[in-house]
This record gives structure tokens, sequence and C-alpha cells, in this order.
């Protein structure tokens, strides 16, 4: 019989013990890898947050210059954002950055608070051109009035037939802009207004902040031809020349004329403004690589120092 000679089995043995620990430790090596590409991962996305919400504030600070009109953020947005982009070069590449900030009077929409707090029946008729402007149709919006109606009223009494209008409102006026969401009938006109040829989000014509009257220098076609009771394309005319030569609007040669229209309710001029309001909602969208954040402020250049009156940001997951 051969023997098998004790040193070859010790060889062997050693052997398979050297391999199971060099398997283990590249094993744990490559856990340790996976382990640091994630933290490094986490701590580029959030520098990336970070980043993103620091060009959306920027934007903000931009809007604050009184010397800066609407027409020019679109070209102020590329040069800062060019500028930023180079500030945070890594070695040869630039860090990707876009940036965007839109400036609009709030007073270009309709103040639901002054229009419903006011005649009745000059609110039904407002809100009763635009509703039927986007395709709503007229039960739904009559409903949808009655409701808001009894929202804001003091009282305990129903507007019209439906008793449901008077459940759970505040007998108050509307806070924000979103409740507006919580009134019966809201959800199907604003569904209605959206599928409709003109896809419009219903929301974006109203606000809570301001005196009441309507900017005739930002005021978009389809409110001012509802507030002015115009009819369909009666302020197609005055729209059309509002951008001025330019073609911009929010430019100094923007034109303002409005025997381009022809009201129909008795009192109209007290009703609207055609001077620069002083009060701004500014939307900043900063977008650093893979992250985006956007901060919406209302804001008053024309105090000093200017001011923000209000802000409050939406955030978009990277």
């Amino acid at each position: 019989m051969k023997r098998v000679h004790p040193s070859k089995c010790s060889s062997g043995v050693a052997l398979i013990i050297v391999l199971w620990a060099v398997s283990l430790i590249a094993t744990a090596m490559l856990g340790l890898a996976a382990l640091l590409q994630r933290q490094l991962d986490q701590e580029i996305a959030a520098l990336q947050n970070a980043r993103a919400t620091l060009v959306a504030e920027s934007g903000i600070q931009m809007a604050l210059n009184p010397g800066l009109y609407p027409g020019d953020m679109k070209i102020a947005s590329k040069q800062l954002s060019e500028r930023i982009s180079e500030g945070w070069r890594t070695g040869k590449s630039k860090v990707p950055v876009v940036f965007t900030v839109v400036m609009t009077e709030e007073t270009g929409k309709l103040n639901i608070n002054a229009l419903l707090l006011g005649d009745k029946g000059v609110a039904r008729a407002v809100l009763q051109n635009l509703f039927s402007g986007w395709e709503v149709n007229l039960t739904t919006s009559s409903s949808l009035i009655d409701a808001l109606i009894d929202w804001v009223d003091s009282d305990k009494f129903t507007t019209g037939s439906n008793s449901a209008t008077e459940s759970n409102v505040r007998n108050g006026v509307f806070e924000k802009v979103d409740e507006l969401e919580k009134v019966i009938g809201w959800a199907e006109m604003a569904k209605e207004a959206r599928e409709g040829s003109k896809g419009v989000d219903a929301l974006k014509s109203f606000t809570v902040y301001g005196l009441g009257k309507l900017s005739l220098r930002s005021a978009s076609q389809d409110v001012l031809e509802a507030f002015l009771g115009l009819g369909q394309g009666g302020a197609q005319d005055f729209v059309s020349a509002r951008p001025g030569q330019d073609g911009v609007l929010g430019t100094t040669d923007d034109l303002i004329n409005p025997s381009l229209m022809t009201p129909t309710y008795a009192g109209w001029e007290e009703r609207v403004t055609s001077e620069e309001d002083d009060l701004w909602r500014v939307t900043s969208t900063g977008t650093v690589g893979e992250a985006t954040r956007k901060v919406v402020a209302l804001i008053s250049r024309k105090s000093n120092p200017p001011q923000v009156r209000a802000r409050w940001s939406e955030e978009e997951a990277p």
C-alpha cells in the first residue's frame, strides 16, 4: 500500500484555507466598495440638492432687483446659469446647471375673495363667463359658483337649490388658493377645464393676494374677457398688441391700449389697473445634475429695501 505523505495533506488543506480566506476578503472588499459607492452617490445627491436649492433661491434674489423687467428674466437666467456652472467647474468639466425664473404680476389673476365678497351678480357673471370659455358644462359651473359664494359668505343659508353647498365651508375668505380644491364641485369643473381644447389649469387663474383690481398689463385673454364681459375673442386685439414692438411681454415697450376692447360692465375702469403693480409672483427653478428644486415667492420691489412677502418651495425628487 502507498502511503500519503503528511506534508502533502497539510499543503492541500493550507491551500484550501488560503483560497477560502482570499474569497472572504474579496467578498468583503466588494461589499465595502459597494457601500462606499452608495455613500458617495448619497453625498453627491445631497450636494446636488443643496446646490439646486441655492440656484433656485438665487432667482428670487435676482427678481428683487427693480431694474429687471419680467421680459428680461430669460436672458438673465441664462447668464447666471453659465456663471454658476463655470464657478462649480470640476477639473475640465462644468457642473450642468439649468436655471429659470418666471416673474408675473399677481394682479393679473382673479382675486377670488374680492370677487365673491363684492357684487354677487357681477361675481356670478364673471365666473360663468370664465368657466364657459374653458368649455365647462353650465350645470357644473352654476353649482360650483353657488358653492363658492357659500364658502365665503357669513350666513348659514345655502345659495341655489343644492343644500350641500353649506357643508364643510369656512364662511370666511379663502386663505390659500389651494383651498379652492376643497369646494364642492371644484374637482369636476377643473377636470372639464383641463380636458377641454384649451387644457386649462384652473387654479393658475386665481389668487388671494392683492386688492382685487385686475392688471391689464398681465391678465390672460380668457380672464380679461370674462372679467370685462367681452365674449370669446373680445380681448384678442388688445392681447396681440400688448407685447409692443419687441414682441416680449413684460418689457418697457408694452402697449396697454384699452380702446382695443369694448367692456360691457358699467364702471369697469374702476375694477382694472394699467399701472405696474408692486406685487409679483416669482417662480424660480434650479436644476443641478439630476436634482431639481423650485421656489415660489411673492415680492414687493418698490419698498426700500425690496421685500419677500411670502414664499414656499415645491420640491421635485431627483
